[in-house]
């Protein structure tokens, strides 16, 4: 699974911590405000974690219900029945989804299109290396953290949020 990287923004402390690295006589206050930030960080990636999977999970079963619902409607020929339901309507009705346009396939579609333009200068290469190279240019970098599992070490959970003392 890949990781995403966000730019956050830096509090003015760490900001004068990363400027001036802290002697060892400024160390403890910032490296148990570090420590704090570490293990909320730690904690509130593990929940991220856990609402995907509780979320992946709930969408996969309320699929499956509406492939019943909508497979006994049609069975039972009431595909134009509207449900209600708690303050609401439930109807089937048709959804279109358009193909991803992936590199591949803008590639294809440009190759599909020279062809019945019937111009025999199929400029798709071309085209597709300036994309490609344009991709690469405005591609951004950003720090993050990477999380990588040591073991089965039980983290404690995080300290109450609140100011800093």
């Amino acid at each position: 699974m890949r990781q995403r990287c966000r730019v956050r923004t830096i509090s003015p402390l760490v900001e004068a911590h990363y400027m001036n690295p802290p002697t060892y006589a400024q160390s403890p206050p910032v490296q148990n405000e570090l420590t704090t930030w570490v293990r909320n960080y730690v904690h509130y990636g593990n929940l991220v974690s856990n609402y995907s999977k509780q979320a992946t999970g709930a969408r996969k079963l309320r699929d499956e219900f509406e492939s019943k619902i909508i497979h006994t409607l049609r069975a039972t020929n009431m595909q134009n029945a509207v449900i209600q339901i708690s303050g609401a309507q439930l109807q089937v009705a048709e959804e279109k989804t358009p193909a991803t346009l992936s590199m591949p396939r803008l590639e294809e579609y440009l190759h599909a299109y020279f062809a019945q333009k019937g111009n025999s200068l199929d400029e798709t290469e071309a085209i597709m290396r300036f994309l490609r190279f344009k991709r690469q240019q405005d591609a951004t970098v950003t720090a993050c953290l990477k999380k990588t599992a040591i073991g089965n070490v039980a983290i404690p959970p995080p300290p109450a949020l609140g100011p800093s003392s």
